[in-house]
């Protein structure tokens, strides 16, 4: 077992990815330089698509061992070279949670999941178990110790990775947009293990968060291929002015769209009617009453899984405007994506009635008339991605709509152009994470459905992206409710906040 002191010395470290059908091969990292005292917390922000992946996948021996491309320079840690390094040799020095938990939990139960690697590292039995314990306690997991990680909240797997984390205690932490699906309780909990272990940390993200300021020694951007120290103090007013610019912070008193009426956004072109068909009724004005849920009851069956055995739903009342921005809030496991999927039609409260505007009046929605009415965009964008090609992926639902080829075109090609895409052959595959939950976001721009609802799409892009996707989909005749853990952005960019907790609006 390798000993040294976990101080972390990256030079001139570059890399190229190969070149891939759609993505010309480009030169990611170009002399790349970083040092990491020991237990220290550093934080790196990056732009989406800038290599925040790449680099910690670098550091654990994925990259470019199962990804091609070309490296050079060195990355030590302590005196032990980590790019000589296979990956299992490293658990025990470098642990890194994926931005994309579904991409790292493999076993059907979450203690299984803590103890793989300690199994594969030949601890003990005993020790595991204490392990596992220390681990299930510091993220509050204790009750989902048995069930599967499959049936977790989107933040709740991410508990889980840093639980694993936690129960190998490697000399360094990676933590790739770990933070971005984290209740704010969590956030806290976590910078504080991280500062009483004196675990030595890089965390990336592609925003600032202001619990950073307690906890992080030091903070770094790193944009073309290199990396720069941020020398001003942090919380100073040289600090967040240089993160604004740089689009770290949301700059809320700038925001073109608050306050103020959104234009419609949405493709509807005529060539959309049938030939022979009767005029599509005029859409609702902004204030109409779009969707109403009242009395909704929903709870898991206890052999789901899903929530915890005790998890219930409770929802008295929820009106959804056109023209209306909601943002929702709530803790990791309180509900959010479930009633999320209950507006959408995924799944059936056990009481209560949802009625939405149809031909001028509030009629009753079955689960099927809600699966068309309503645009759900998942925590995770590969549940939804399915084709070759990002064109196939986007023509698809208008190929269903029996739209000519030639409109089609034009309407993907302004997708593409508006969600910043790559060109209309890149495989979705080999896109990054906030690249793909824009892909998402575009096939649902072009369903133009009445309902948008955006489950924690800010995770994985940065606050400015995540701003103009909103604009996007804001329409006086259409409602938006995204659901976020960040209570800046929810205050910036909608009319309303709402507040889940245990199940139930505040």
């Amino acid at each position: 077992m390798i000993l040294q002191e976990p101080d972390l010395t990256i030079e001139n470290l570059c890399f190229s990815y190969p070149e891939y059908p759609g993505l010309p091969a480009r030169r990611l990292f170009d002399g790349l330089d970083l040092e990491l005292a020991e237990a220290s917390i550093a934080v790196l922000l990056a732009r989406p698509d800038q290599g925040k992946t790449t680099l910690c996948r670098t550091l654990v021996g994925l990259v470019p061992r199962f990804s091609g491309g070309s490296v050079e320079g060195r990355v030590r840690l302590g005196s032990v070279e980590l790019l000589e390094h296979q990956p299992f040799d490293l658990l025990e020095q470098v642990g890194l949670v994926f931005q994309h938990p579904g991409e790292q939990l493999l076993l059907s139960r979450c203690d299984s999941e803590i103890a793989f690697a300690l199994e594969s590292l030949g601890i003990s039995r005993p020790e595991i178990e204490a392990r596992l314990e220390d681990a299930l306690r510091a993220m509050s997991l204790e009750r989902y110790r048995k069930e599967s990680p499959k049936n977790l909240s989107g933040g709740e797997k991410k508990k889980l990775l840093v639980a694993c984390l936690i129960a190998v205690n490697p000399q360094l932490w990676l933590l790739d947009e770990t933070l971005e699906e984290l209740d704010s309780d969590t956030k806290t909990a976590l910078l504080r293990l991280l500062k009483e272990r004196r675990r030595t940390t890089l965390i990336l993200s592609a925003k600032w968060h202001e619990l950073f300021r307690d906890y992080v020694d030091r903070v770094f951007l790193m944009e073309e291929g290199k990396i720069q120290k941020i020398h001003e103090p942090v919380g100073s007013s040289e600090f967040h002015d240089l993160l604004r610019r740089r689009g770290f912070i949301l700059p809320i008193e700038e925001l073109p769209c608050r306050g103020a009426t959104p234009q419609p956004r949405s493709p509807q072109p005529p060539s959309d009617q049938a030939p022979g068909s009767k005029a599509v009724k005029a859409d609702p004005g902004k204030g109409d009453t779009l969707l109403e849920a009242a009395e909704l009851f929903f709870r898991y069956e206890p052999d789901s899984g899903r929530e915890g055995s005790t998890f219930s739903l409770k929802i008295a009342k929820l009106t959804l405007q056109a023209g209306s921005t909601l943002a929702l809030l709530g803790d990791n496991g309180s509900g959010k994506s479930t009633l999320g999927r209950i507006l959408c039609g995924l799944l059936t409260p056990k009481m209560g009635a949802i009625k939405i505007r149809k031909n001028g009046r509030l009629q009753q929605a079955t689960e099927d008339i809600l699966n068309r009415f309503t645009g759900y965009l998942f925590q995770d964008p590969d549940l939804q991605i399915f084709l070759p090609t990002i064109f196939e992926e986007l023509a698809l639902g208008l190929e269903h709509l029996h739209i000519e080829t030639e409109e089609i075109r034009r309407r993907v090609d302004q997708a593409i152009s508006l969600f910043n895409l790559p060109v209309t052959d890149c495989p979705p595959s080999l896109m990054s994470y906030g690249a793909r939950k824009r892909l998402q976001a575009a096939v649902y721009y072009l369903l133009d459905r009445p309902l948008m609802i955006i489950d924690e799409g800010d995770s994985g892009l940065g606050v400015n992206d995540f701003a103009e996707m909103v604009r996007v989909f804001q329409n006086p005749g259409r409602a938006l409710l995204f659901i976020t853990h960040d209570h800046r952005l929810a205050q910036g960019l909608a009319d309303e906040v709402l507040e889940l907790k245990n199940g139930r609006l505040r």
